[in-house]
């Protein structure tokens, strides 16, 4: 490629190489400029994850990923909850999911207590529930999940009252 033949390039052009190999950023089309075709590259959804998680703004992230993957609801109504969330909660979830590639039971409890901390007006919980609703396939998982956590804490008082 001609890009990386130019020897200010080189920098750049390895550090995207790494991105790549890691699955934190994808090829997702080319640019067309004076009459040269270039790569054009975005996070992939693991990346956005990260990006999260060192404080990209999810603005910005959602509008670009609206363009890119259109059709994955479950990260696009993430990133349409990022911005009320604690942004503590995705360094918990993406360590679950990518040391055990799910979210238990007790992963949702340390994401429900961490986001606890954040002091949350009754406008923004409505605003987040609004937006859940947009998204009936992940709001009823959401449920189910909820009612794990519900049945979690039950057991802990319940060991509470033995002890």
């Amino acid at each position: 490629m001609k890009l990386a033949k130019r020897a200010h390039y080189k920098p750049t052009w390895v550090a995207i190489k790494s991105l790549i190999k890691k699955g934190l950023i994808q090829e997702v089309g080319t640019k067309h400029r004076r009459g040269q075709n270039y790569p054009k590259h975005w996070l992939t959804e693991e990346g956005i994850f990260v990006a999260l998680i060192e404080g990209a703004n999810p603005e910005t992230l959602l509008s670009k990923t609206r363009e890119i993957f259109p059709k994955n609801q479950t990260l696009l109504y993430y990133l349409e909850i990022a911005s009320k969330l604690n942004p503590k909660i995705f360094g918990i979830a993406y360590s679950a999911i990518k040391t055990k590639g799910k979210l238990d039971p007790i992963d949702l409890f340390a994401i429900s207590l961490t986001q606890m901390e954040t002091e949350t007006t009754m406008e923004t919980f409505i605003e987040t529930i609004n937006t859940l609703k947009k998204y009936p396939k992940q709001y009823k998982l959401l449920k189910e999940q909820m009612e794990q956590i519900k049945e979690l804490l039950n057991r802990i008082t319940q060991l509470k009252e033995i002890i």
